[in-house]
Protein backbone atom coordinates (compact mmCIF):
# COMPACT_ATOMS: atom_id res chain seq x y z
CA UNK A 1 0.00 0.00 0.00
CA UNK A 2 0.56 3.52 -0.47
CA UNK A 3 0.05 7.02 0.38
CA UNK A 4 -2.34 8.19 -2.14
CA UNK A 5 -2.99 11.80 -2.58
CA UNK A 6 -6.61 11.54 -0.21
CA UNK A 7 -3.79 10.32 2.67
CA UNK A 8 -2.03 12.90 2.02
CA UNK A 9 -4.90 15.46 2.23
CA UNK A 10 -5.69 13.79 5.52
CA UNK A 11 -2.49 14.61 6.61
CA UNK A 12 -2.27 18.03 5.95
CA UNK A 13 -5.72 18.03 7.80
CA UNK A 14 -3.97 17.15 10.60
CA UNK A 15 -0.90 19.71 10.68
CA UNK A 16 -0.98 22.15 12.67
CA UNK A 17 0.78 24.78 9.85
CA UNK A 18 0.65 24.58 6.67
CA UNK A 19 4.13 25.53 4.30
CA UNK A 20 4.70 26.75 1.09
CA UNK A 21 5.63 23.37 -0.77
CA UNK A 22 2.67 21.82 0.70
CA UNK A 23 0.00 25.20 -0.54
CA UNK A 24 1.63 24.56 -4.06
CA UNK A 25 0.61 21.03 -4.02
CA UNK A 26 -2.58 21.42 -2.60
CA UNK A 27 -3.30 23.74 -6.00
CA UNK A 28 -2.05 21.09 -7.94
CA UNK A 29 -4.37 18.58 -7.04
CA UNK A 30 -7.49 20.17 -7.10
CA UNK A 31 -6.97 20.22 -10.49
CA UNK A 32 -7.11 16.24 -10.56
CA UNK A 33 -10.10 14.14 -9.77
CA UNK A 34 -10.16 13.60 -5.88
CA UNK A 35 -12.01 10.52 -4.27
CA UNK A 36 -14.52 12.28 -2.40
CA UNK A 37 -15.87 9.21 -0.71
CA UNK A 38 -12.37 7.52 -0.45
CA UNK A 39 -11.24 10.46 1.64
CA UNK A 40 -14.72 10.75 3.34
CA UNK A 41 -14.82 7.07 4.45
CA UNK A 42 -10.69 7.37 5.64
CA UNK A 43 -11.42 10.25 8.00
CA UNK A 44 -13.73 8.41 9.49
CA UNK A 45 -11.76 5.49 9.94
CA UNK A 46 -8.66 7.52 11.28
CA UNK A 47 -10.78 9.04 14.09
CA UNK A 48 -10.21 12.64 12.56
CA UNK A 49 -13.25 13.90 10.75
CA UNK A 50 -14.45 15.89 13.14
CA UNK A 51 -10.82 18.07 12.69
CA UNK A 52 -11.35 16.78 8.79
CA UNK A 53 -14.75 19.15 9.05
CA UNK A 54 -13.06 22.48 10.12
CA UNK A 55 -9.58 22.21 8.50
CA UNK A 56 -10.10 20.66 5.07
CA UNK A 57 -11.88 24.32 4.24
CA UNK A 58 -9.47 26.03 5.83
CA UNK A 59 -6.16 24.35 3.55
CA UNK A 60 -7.74 23.86 0.40
CA UNK A 61 -7.29 26.81 -2.12
CA UNK A 62 -10.93 26.12 -3.65
CA UNK A 63 -13.41 25.29 -0.95
CA UNK A 64 -16.13 25.36 -3.74
CA UNK A 65 -14.43 22.53 -5.25
CA UNK A 66 -15.49 20.04 -1.97
CA UNK A 67 -18.81 18.20 -2.89
CA UNK A 68 -21.70 19.33 -0.72
CA UNK A 69 -22.67 16.55 0.55
CA UNK A 70 -18.80 15.54 1.56
CA UNK A 71 -19.20 18.97 3.79
CA UNK A 72 -22.22 17.77 5.04
CA UNK A 73 -21.18 14.44 6.58
CA UNK A 74 -17.96 15.86 8.18
CA UNK A 75 -20.05 18.61 9.73
CA UNK A 76 -22.69 16.09 10.88
CA UNK A 77 -19.66 14.07 12.08
CA UNK A 78 -18.34 17.02 14.02
CA UNK A 79 -21.72 18.07 15.58
CA UNK A 80 -22.52 14.58 16.70
CA UNK A 81 -18.35 14.33 18.49
CA UNK A 82 -19.65 17.90 20.04
CA UNK A 83 -22.96 16.55 21.41
CA UNK A 84 -21.31 13.25 22.58
CA UNK A 85 -18.69 14.66 23.95
CA UNK A 86 -20.26 17.27 25.70
CA UNK A 87 -22.54 14.50 27.61
CA UNK A 88 -19.47 12.72 28.60
CA UNK A 89 -17.81 15.92 30.01
CA UNK A 90 -20.83 16.88 31.90
CA UNK A 91 -20.92 13.08 33.48
CA UNK A 92 -17.00 13.95 34.24
CA UNK A 93 -18.03 16.92 35.98
CA UNK A 94 -19.77 15.46 38.06
CA UNK A 95 -17.57 12.44 38.67
CA UNK A 96 -14.67 14.85 39.65
CA UNK A 97 -16.31 16.64 42.03
CA UNK A 98 -17.67 13.57 43.51
CA UNK A 99 -13.60 12.81 44.06
CA UNK A 100 -12.73 16.24 44.90
CA UNK A 101 -15.17 16.56 47.96
CA UNK A 102 -13.75 13.11 49.04
CA UNK A 103 -10.56 14.52 48.82
CA UNK A 104 -9.49 11.91 46.44
CA UNK A 105 -6.34 13.22 43.99
CA UNK A 106 -6.95 11.82 40.13
CA UNK A 107 -5.06 12.45 37.08
CA UNK A 108 -7.42 12.99 33.64
CA UNK A 109 -5.79 10.96 30.85
CA UNK A 110 -5.70 11.29 26.96
CA UNK A 111 -8.78 12.37 25.22
CA UNK A 112 -10.26 14.57 28.31
CA UNK A 113 -7.09 15.94 29.09
CA UNK A 114 -6.64 16.48 25.19
CA UNK A 115 -10.02 17.61 24.20
CA UNK A 116 -9.65 20.71 26.39
CA UNK A 117 -6.01 21.52 26.93
CA UNK A 118 -4.54 20.39 23.58
CA UNK A 119 -7.49 20.72 20.95
CA UNK A 120 -9.29 23.81 22.86
CA UNK A 121 -12.43 22.31 21.28
CA UNK A 122 -14.33 19.55 22.58
CA UNK A 123 -15.86 18.43 19.53
CA UNK A 124 -11.94 17.88 17.33
CA UNK A 125 -11.53 15.06 19.99
CA UNK A 126 -14.06 12.04 19.47
CA UNK A 127 -14.16 10.23 22.53
CA UNK A 128 -16.15 6.70 24.09
CA UNK A 129 -14.70 6.91 27.62
CA UNK A 130 -13.24 8.65 30.34
CA UNK A 131 -9.55 7.19 31.50
CA UNK A 132 -8.61 8.39 35.19
CA UNK A 133 -5.15 7.56 36.37
CA UNK A 134 -5.53 7.14 40.21
CA UNK A 135 -3.34 5.76 43.50
CA UNK A 136 -3.20 2.48 44.19
CA UNK A 137 -3.74 3.27 48.00
CA UNK A 138 -7.12 5.27 46.65
CA UNK A 139 -8.36 2.36 44.82
CA UNK A 140 -10.89 1.40 47.33
CA UNK A 141 -12.00 4.89 48.64
CA UNK A 142 -12.75 5.65 44.76
CA UNK A 143 -14.61 2.40 44.01
CA UNK A 144 -16.67 3.49 47.04
CA UNK A 145 -17.74 6.61 45.79
CA UNK A 146 -18.27 5.38 42.61
CA UNK A 147 -21.01 2.89 43.85
CA UNK A 148 -22.47 5.47 45.52
CA UNK A 149 -23.69 7.54 42.50
CA UNK A 150 -24.40 4.24 40.06
CA UNK A 151 -21.00 3.25 38.85
CA UNK A 152 -20.24 0.02 39.59
CA UNK A 153 -16.72 -2.06 37.62
CA UNK A 154 -18.25 -4.21 34.73
CA UNK A 155 -15.16 -6.64 34.00
CA UNK A 156 -13.97 -7.77 37.73
CA UNK A 157 -14.45 -6.63 41.08
CA UNK A 158 -11.64 -4.35 43.16
CA UNK A 159 -11.17 -7.15 45.62
CA UNK A 160 -10.07 -9.35 42.76
CA UNK A 161 -7.56 -7.22 41.28
CA UNK A 162 -3.49 -7.93 41.00
CA UNK A 163 -1.57 -4.78 41.84
CA UNK A 164 1.80 -6.32 40.39
CA UNK A 165 0.34 -7.35 37.36
CA UNK A 166 1.93 -6.84 33.98
CA UNK A 167 -0.62 -6.91 31.84
CA UNK A 168 -4.17 -5.03 32.65
CA UNK A 169 -4.15 -2.30 35.03
CA UNK A 170 -7.86 -0.66 35.29
CA UNK A 171 -11.08 -1.25 35.91
CA UNK A 172 -14.10 -0.40 33.53
CA UNK A 173 -16.95 1.33 35.80
CA UNK A 174 -20.42 1.85 33.72
CA UNK A 175 -23.66 2.77 34.75
CA UNK A 176 -27.29 1.23 33.58
CA UNK A 177 -27.82 3.98 31.93
CA UNK A 178 -27.22 3.63 28.00
CA UNK A 179 -26.10 7.49 27.32
CA UNK A 180 -23.50 7.46 30.08
CA UNK A 181 -19.95 7.12 29.54
CA UNK A 182 -17.55 4.44 30.57
CA UNK A 183 -14.94 5.54 33.17
CA UNK A 184 -11.79 3.80 32.95
CA UNK A 185 -9.91 4.06 36.27
CA UNK A 186 -6.30 3.15 36.38
CA UNK A 187 -3.57 2.79 39.13
CA UNK A 188 -0.93 2.70 36.01
CA UNK A 189 -0.68 4.35 32.76
CA UNK A 190 0.65 0.76 31.01
CA UNK A 191 -2.63 -1.05 30.37
CA UNK A 192 -2.51 -3.91 27.79
CA UNK A 193 -3.57 -7.65 27.28
CA UNK A 194 -0.17 -8.91 26.45
CA UNK A 195 2.95 -8.96 29.49
CA UNK A 196 4.73 -5.46 29.40
CA UNK A 197 7.27 -6.99 31.87
CA UNK A 198 10.03 -5.14 29.16
CA UNK A 199 9.55 -2.01 30.62
CA UNK A 200 6.68 -1.42 33.36
CA UNK A 201 8.76 -2.23 36.49
CA UNK A 202 11.09 0.92 35.43
CA UNK A 203 7.94 3.27 35.49
CA UNK A 204 7.74 4.53 39.03
CA UNK A 205 4.35 6.15 38.74
CA UNK A 206 4.90 8.83 41.73
CA UNK A 207 7.28 10.46 38.92
CA UNK A 208 4.10 11.17 37.40
CA UNK A 209 2.36 11.86 40.10
CA UNK A 210 5.00 14.71 41.19
CA UNK A 211 5.34 16.29 38.02
CA UNK A 212 1.29 16.70 37.90
CA UNK A 213 -0.27 20.08 36.77
CA UNK A 214 -2.89 21.29 38.03
CA UNK A 215 -5.88 22.76 35.39
CA UNK A 216 -10.15 22.91 35.08
CA UNK A 217 -11.30 19.65 33.02
CA UNK A 218 -15.00 19.67 32.74
CA UNK A 219 -15.17 22.98 35.05
CA UNK A 220 -13.27 20.91 37.93
CA UNK A 221 -9.98 21.74 39.13
CA UNK A 222 -7.54 18.70 38.85
CA UNK A 223 -4.72 17.05 37.46
CA UNK A 224 -3.31 16.09 34.35
CA UNK A 225 0.00 15.07 33.12
CA UNK A 226 2.83 17.16 33.00
CA UNK A 227 3.86 17.82 29.06
CA UNK A 228 6.93 15.60 29.02
CA UNK A 229 5.14 13.10 30.82
CA UNK A 230 2.05 13.44 29.31
CA UNK A 231 4.17 13.10 25.58
CA UNK A 232 5.74 9.67 26.46
CA UNK A 233 2.08 8.01 27.89
CA UNK A 234 0.97 9.05 24.25
CA UNK A 235 3.59 7.54 22.34
CA UNK A 236 3.37 4.41 24.64
CA UNK A 237 -0.32 4.41 23.96
CA UNK A 238 0.20 4.90 19.91
CA UNK A 239 2.20 1.82 19.92
CA UNK A 240 0.00 -0.69 22.21
CA UNK A 241 -0.67 -3.88 20.48
CA UNK A 242 -4.36 -3.05 19.67
CA UNK A 243 -3.47 0.55 17.91
CA UNK A 244 -0.01 0.09 16.07
CA UNK A 245 -0.10 3.27 14.97
CA UNK A 246 -3.74 2.69 13.16
CA UNK A 247 -5.06 5.57 13.35
CA UNK A 248 -4.20 9.06 12.70
CA UNK A 249 -5.74 10.09 15.31
CA UNK A 250 -2.70 8.64 17.66
CA UNK A 251 -0.57 10.63 15.99
CA UNK A 252 -2.99 13.99 16.19
CA UNK A 253 -3.13 13.13 19.66
CA UNK A 254 1.19 13.83 20.18
CA UNK A 255 1.48 16.41 17.51
CA UNK A 256 -1.60 18.51 18.94
CA UNK A 257 -0.29 18.10 22.44
CA UNK A 258 3.38 19.50 21.09
CA UNK A 259 1.65 22.47 19.37
CA UNK A 260 -0.56 23.10 22.34
CA UNK A 261 2.15 23.09 25.23
CA UNK A 262 5.38 24.44 22.97
CA UNK A 263 7.66 26.15 25.38
CA UNK A 264 6.45 24.89 28.59
CA UNK A 265 7.33 21.24 27.30
CA UNK A 266 10.69 20.29 28.75
CA UNK A 267 12.37 17.88 26.19
CA UNK A 268 15.21 17.24 28.36
CA UNK A 269 13.22 16.01 31.16
CA UNK A 270 11.22 14.10 28.09
CA UNK A 271 14.49 12.21 27.15
CA UNK A 272 15.25 11.76 30.89
CA UNK A 273 12.51 9.75 31.87
CA UNK A 274 12.13 8.02 28.39
CA UNK A 275 15.40 6.19 29.07
CA UNK A 276 14.49 5.79 32.99
CA UNK A 277 11.16 4.53 31.83
CA UNK A 278 12.92 2.00 29.31
CA UNK A 279 10.20 3.51 26.51
CA UNK A 280 12.81 5.18 24.72
CA UNK A 281 11.97 3.16 21.47
CA UNK A 282 8.33 3.85 21.61
CA UNK A 283 9.27 7.76 21.88
CA UNK A 284 11.62 8.07 19.50
CA UNK A 285 9.34 5.99 16.85
CA UNK A 286 6.34 7.91 17.80
CA UNK A 287 7.78 11.03 17.60
CA UNK A 288 9.99 9.89 14.42
CA UNK A 289 6.50 9.36 12.22
CA UNK A 290 4.59 12.53 14.25
CA UNK A 291 7.56 14.64 12.73
CA UNK A 292 7.40 12.71 9.34
CA UNK A 293 3.82 12.92 8.70
CA UNK A 294 2.42 15.76 10.31
CA UNK A 295 5.88 18.16 10.50
CA UNK A 296 5.68 18.17 14.49
CA UNK A 297 7.85 20.37 15.89
CA UNK A 298 10.70 18.40 17.15
CA UNK A 299 13.92 20.43 18.48
CA UNK A 300 16.58 19.43 16.57
CA UNK A 301 18.82 16.28 17.96
CA UNK A 302 15.58 14.95 20.20
CA UNK A 303 15.07 12.60 18.16
CA UNK A 304 18.97 11.66 17.41
CA UNK A 305 19.34 11.61 21.20
CA UNK A 306 15.94 8.90 21.20
CA UNK A 307 17.07 6.82 18.48
CA UNK A 308 18.29 3.29 19.39
CA UNK A 309 21.63 1.96 18.38
CA UNK A 310 20.14 -0.83 16.23
CA UNK A 311 16.92 -1.53 15.08
CA UNK A 312 15.72 -5.33 15.44
CA UNK A 313 14.54 -7.07 12.46
CA UNK A 314 11.09 -6.78 14.01
CA UNK A 315 11.48 -3.03 14.35
CA UNK A 316 12.72 -2.60 10.60
CA UNK A 317 9.61 -3.94 9.50
CA UNK A 318 7.26 -1.91 11.51
CA UNK A 319 8.44 1.17 10.44
CA UNK A 320 9.21 0.68 6.98
CA UNK A 321 5.60 -0.70 7.22
CA UNK A 322 3.99 2.58 8.54
CA UNK A 323 5.98 4.69 6.26
CA UNK A 324 4.45 2.66 3.37
CA UNK A 325 1.24 3.36 5.10
CA UNK A 326 0.22 -0.44 5.74
CA UNK A 327 -0.98 0.26 9.41
CA UNK A 328 -2.60 -2.74 10.96
CA UNK A 329 -3.47 -3.44 14.18
CA UNK A 330 -1.36 -5.70 16.38
CA UNK A 331 1.78 -4.82 14.02
CA UNK A 332 3.59 -3.30 16.81
CA UNK A 333 4.01 -6.56 18.64
CA UNK A 334 6.95 -6.65 16.86
CA UNK A 335 8.42 -3.40 19.02
CA UNK A 336 6.86 -5.24 21.86
CA UNK A 337 8.67 -8.55 20.97
CA UNK A 338 12.20 -6.70 20.45
CA UNK A 339 11.95 -4.95 23.81
CA UNK A 340 12.47 -8.16 25.41
CA UNK A 341 16.30 -8.75 25.33
CA UNK A 342 16.76 -12.51 25.02
CA UNK A 343 16.08 -15.78 23.42
CA UNK A 344 14.26 -16.61 27.19
CA UNK A 345 12.92 -13.33 27.41
CA UNK A 346 11.16 -13.62 23.98
CA UNK A 347 10.24 -17.08 24.27
CA UNK A 348 8.36 -16.20 27.39
CA UNK A 349 6.80 -12.98 25.91
CA UNK A 350 5.69 -14.73 23.30
CA UNK A 351 4.27 -17.91 26.17
CA UNK A 352 2.73 -15.13 28.03
CA UNK A 353 0.90 -13.59 25.30
CA UNK A 354 -0.76 -16.89 24.51
CA UNK A 355 -1.59 -17.98 28.20
CA UNK A 356 -2.07 -14.67 29.86
CA UNK A 357 -2.87 -15.59 34.01
CA UNK A 358 -6.66 -16.79 34.51
CA UNK A 359 -7.49 -13.40 36.11
CA UNK A 360 -6.77 -11.23 32.52
CA UNK A 361 -8.27 -14.18 30.75
CA UNK A 362 -11.85 -13.31 32.82
CA UNK A 363 -11.63 -9.55 32.71
CA UNK A 364 -11.11 -9.37 28.99
CA UNK A 365 -13.94 -11.95 28.45
CA UNK A 366 -16.10 -9.76 31.63
CA UNK A 367 -16.81 -13.14 33.93
CA UNK A 368 -16.14 -14.08 36.90
CA UNK A 369 -12.68 -16.22 36.96
CA UNK A 370 -14.15 -18.88 38.21
CA UNK A 371 -15.96 -19.35 35.07
CA UNK A 372 -12.90 -19.27 32.59
CA UNK A 373 -12.09 -23.08 31.69
CA UNK A 374 -9.56 -24.52 28.98
CA UNK A 375 -11.98 -23.29 26.32
CA UNK A 376 -11.19 -19.98 26.61
CA UNK A 377 -7.75 -20.21 26.79
CA UNK A 378 -8.24 -21.93 22.80
CA UNK A 379 -10.44 -18.88 22.41
CA UNK A 380 -7.40 -16.81 23.22
CA UNK A 381 -5.04 -19.34 21.02
CA UNK A 382 -7.24 -18.77 17.80
CA UNK A 383 -7.35 -15.26 17.82
CA UNK A 384 -3.84 -14.10 18.41
CA UNK A 385 -2.71 -16.79 15.12
CA UNK A 386 -6.14 -14.95 13.12
CA UNK A 387 -4.89 -11.44 13.91
CA UNK A 388 -1.13 -13.19 12.97
CA UNK A 389 -2.34 -14.41 9.93
CA UNK A 390 -4.54 -10.83 8.87
CA UNK A 391 -1.20 -9.18 9.53
CA UNK A 392 0.72 -11.35 7.24
CA UNK A 393 -1.99 -11.09 4.16
CA UNK A 394 -2.14 -7.15 4.58
CA UNK A 395 1.70 -6.77 4.60
CA UNK A 396 2.50 -9.85 1.89
CA UNK A 397 -0.27 -8.56 -0.46
CA UNK A 398 0.87 -4.41 0.05
CA UNK A 399 4.01 -5.82 -2.02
Amino acid sequence: MSWLREDKLLLLCCQTEIGGKDRDWLIKIQRDKIDWDYLLKKAREEGISPLVSIRLPEIVPNRDGIPKYVTDELRKDYYLSATKNTLIFNETENILNVFNEAGLRVIVLKGAALAETAYNNLALRPMSDVDLLVKKEDLFSIDEQLKGIGYFPSDRSVDDIDLSSTYLTTLDYRNTSANSPSFHIHWHFVNSSIPNYSYIHNIEMEDIWQDAEKVNIANVETLIMAPHHLIIHLSEHALRVTHSLSKLSLLCDINEAINSYKDRLDWERLIKYSLKFKLDRMVYISLYFTSKFLTAKIPEGVLLRLRPKHFSLGERIFINAISNNDRPSGLSYLVHLSMNRGLFRKVRFVGRTFFPPRHIIAQRRYIPQSRTSYKDYLRRINEVFLHFFKICFILISSH
